[in-house]
């Protein structure tokens, strides 16, 4: 067991499997702790050139490869390994050796990385030149790329902006169509715009109310219709707890025995529950198509509880106990209930149906 924890210590292990970066990289910092150990000197001095040839290969290789103009990422990352060896190699007591190169190649990584961002930026912007929606999209991610190697660039970060707003989805807001039965469709409207406003359905789509949908080109419009709101209440017992207390001996009384008392406290829960059915559609801009036509059933409930108490009070201990009993809220709290939980669930339906447009 020793050996191989030595084996591994010294990255012995790691060269005999051929993985030389790895075995340099753990002899190297071996050596950078203790510079007499022979082992990992060894292994140095024969895993550091071999795994340095490796990774200047995988660098010919990949820039040999015009077609592909992606291909500077490969060269990139190769030298930011070969710069990590150079910083551990330069630790070891063998970094002035002839045969041990510490070459930080910051020139390279540097010349590597203007090349990726130049490629990245070059092919978003001929995927924006198509006018589609969706290499768009595309564009807007490899601006991404871009942004990741050169930092947030503010003409690169307007670009992307440019390449999202092209990408990206419009679906106006029609009046929610509803009964006369408490809800309010301009506070439903409100809600559901202010959900999807919040917490966005897709990065490339983006609602709009009507107002602003008739100037906009659109590309779909959604709607919801709310049927007859109905009330159920129900009550009953949630649970029972029962308490006794032994009064001390009043003074002058005769017995010895002391006297108990008790009191059972029950607690009771109501519900008021507001539903109606919901269909939420989505229609075609331009061909008034139905593309989407969802019916469910929406309920918000409201919910409370408080304590009965028989017997006697003095038994009970010194905690909060809720002996009123909460009034019901009234029909218009119940409708605003309601009309939060349509837009949230109407949110979730529309960020499904966005995600595969």
């Amino acid at each position: 067991m020793s050996w191989i924890l030595s084996g591994c210590a010294t990255g012995t292990a790691a060269f005999r499997q051929g993985d030389y970066t790895e075995a340099a990289r753990v002899s190297a910092d071996r050596l950078s702790r203790n510079p007499n150990n022979r082992k990992a000197g060894e292994v140095f001095l024969q895993a550091y050139p071999q795994a340095r040839e490796l990774w200047l290969q995988k660098i010919r290789s990949a820039r040999a490869v015009e077609s592909d103009p992606f291909r500077w990422e490969r060269v990139y990352e190769a030298y930011q390994v070969l710069r990590d060896l150079a910083n551990r190699a330069s630790l070891t007591p063998f970094a002035a050796r002839s045969e041990i190169v510490v070459d930080f190649h910051l020139d390279d990584i540097e010349s590597a990385r203007r090349h990726l961002v130049e490629a990245r930026v070059s092919h978003a912007e001929s995927l924006l030149d198509l006018n589609d929606r969706y290499a768009a999209r595309e564009a807007y991610d490899h601006f991404g790329v871009a942004l990741r190697y050169a930092g947030q660039r503010e003409d690169l970060l307007e670009r992307q902006d440019i390449a999202r707003e092209a990408g990206t989805l419009l679906v106006g807001i029609d009046p929610s169509l509803a009964q006369g039965h408490g809800i309010n469709p301009e506070k439903l409207d409100t809600l559901l715009l202010e959900k999807l406003m919040d917490r966005p359905a897709r990065l490339f789509v983006r609602f709009l109310p009507a107002a602003q949908a008739e100037a906009a080109q659109v590309a779909h419009f959604a709607q919801v219709e709310i049927g007859d709101l109905s009330l159920h209440r129900s009550e009953s017992e949630a649970g029972q707890r029962d308490f006794r207390r032994a009064l001390e001996k009043a003074e002058g009384q005769e017995h010895d025995s002391k006297r108990e008392i008790s009191a059972t406290v029950f607690t009771r829960r109501k519900e008021l529950a507001a539903s109606c059915p919901v269909v939420v559609r989505v229609f075609h801009s331009g061909t008034q198509e139905t593309l989407l036509e969802r019916s469910l059933e929406v309920a918000a409930v409201w919910s409370a509880e408080w304590d009965v108490l028989t017997g006697n009070r003095r038994a009970l201990p010194d905690e909060s106990f809720r002996f009123s009993e909460p009034p019901d809220p009234e029909l218009s709290e119940m409708a605003d209930r309601e009309a939060y939980e349509i837009a949230q669930r109407t949110r979730e339906i529309l960020a499904d149906f966005c995600g595969q447009l």
